[in-house]
């Protein structure tokens, strides 16, 4: 009866066993990916989330003082233009720090650690993590949060990104100021230079010697 098929039936059987062909080695590659982040969990973990903690915290402390400083400067007209983008990048890292601890308890030997990592509470902040045994349940836990984590630590470095951004307009502006303020600077010293340098003659008039200014 096989050889009564017609030609389209062996086209289909031949795409069929193709597609199962794919699908099976498909499944087997993310069944082995799953088992080497399973196997890579207890390396991974420390060291990901303890260089996220790292960077969160960092940032955390960076922006707390930079407001802080922003709030303290005598010119209450630049105060929302300095202050709004601080605070906005402010409260994207002090939500992602709550997330971070969501997905982090998990890992800690218990939850009184987890509550030991909140900056807001304390100063002292541990930038080692105390993770636990990693027994499968935490194995299995990684394996569906590491994206999570891996996608934090990319919003992180846009944070970063813009940070950078924020402080290099900052410095250019301070280097403006300057600018003027030494211009400003140089137009009185040439007044006072005019006014010292200048001569009164027979006729009562004050005649000055200009001397060569370069702009």
């Amino acid at each position: 009866m096989a050889a009564g098929l017609p030609p389209i039936s062996y086209a289909s059987i031949i795409v069929g066993f193709i597609s199962f062909v794919v699908t099976f080695f498909t499944f087997l590659r993310v069944f082995w990916d799953s088992l080497q982040t399973m196997y890579r969990a207890p390396k991974e973990v420390q060291q990901m989330l303890d260089n996220l903690r790292t960077e969160l915290y960092g940032e955390r402390a960076y922006f707390k003082n930079a407001i802080k400083q922003a709030k303290s400067k005598k010119t209450p007209a630049r105060e929302p233009l300095e202050i709004t983008p601080l605070s906005i990048l402010n409260d994207s890292i002090k939500s992602m720090m709550r997330d971070f601890r969501s997905l982090e308890a998990p890992f800690l030997v218990d939850e009184e650690e987890a509550d030991d990592l909140d900056i807001e509470k304390s100063g002292k902040v541990s930038l080692r993590g105390s993770y636990g045994r990693m027994d499968f349940r935490r194995r299995f836990i990684w394996l569906h949060t590491k994206d999570d984590f891996i996608a934090m630590a990319n919003q992180v470095t846009r944070i970063q990104a813009r940070r950078i951004a924020y402080e290099t307009s900052n410095t250019l502006s301070c280097v403006r100021e300057v600018e003027k303020h030494i211009q400003d600077l140089d137009d009185r010293i040439y007044a006072l230079e005019e006014h010292f340098l200048g001569e009164t003659l027979g006729d009562g008039k004050v005649y000055v010697k200009r001397r060569y200014r370069s702009r």
